[in-house]
């Protein structure tokens, strides 16, 4: 699979991507991610015959945690329960983003949102 292909797989999150791909565009080993796995911090979908593979929603927070990893040195555990925390706080963006959008327009303006 080229680098192009693989990167418009992973702005859909319905699509799903293995353990080389994942390790290979999150810059990280496949043995660090079956410690993530290990450490119920990377969820796999449910085994089939082939590879272990992942929801592609998985790349953007992995590759944020693995930039993370680098710039801070970090141990993989401590990359375990940032990942947790990164997407925690994306489902939190998600929520201020629909209540937001509930809002009446005019509130919305005043207040800058």
């Amino acid at each position: 699979m080229t680098q192009e292909q693989t990167e418009w797989r992973w702005l859909d999150t319905r699509e799903t991507v293995t353990s080389a791909e994942l390790a290979n565009c999150c810059g990280m080993s496949e043995a660090e991610l079956d410690e993530l796995v290990d450490y119920c911090a990377l969820v796999p979908l449910p085994p089939s015959d082939q590879e272990r593979v992942f929801s592609a929603q998985w790349v953007v927070p992995l590759r944020h945690a693995s930039k993370l990893r680098i710039d801070f040195d970090l141990d993989i555990f401590t990359v375990a329960i940032l990942l947790g925390s990164l997407n925690r706080i994306e489902v939190l963006e998600r929520q201020v983003h629909s209540l937001q959008a509930q809002l009446p327009t005019p509130l919305r303006s005043s207040r800058g949102l």
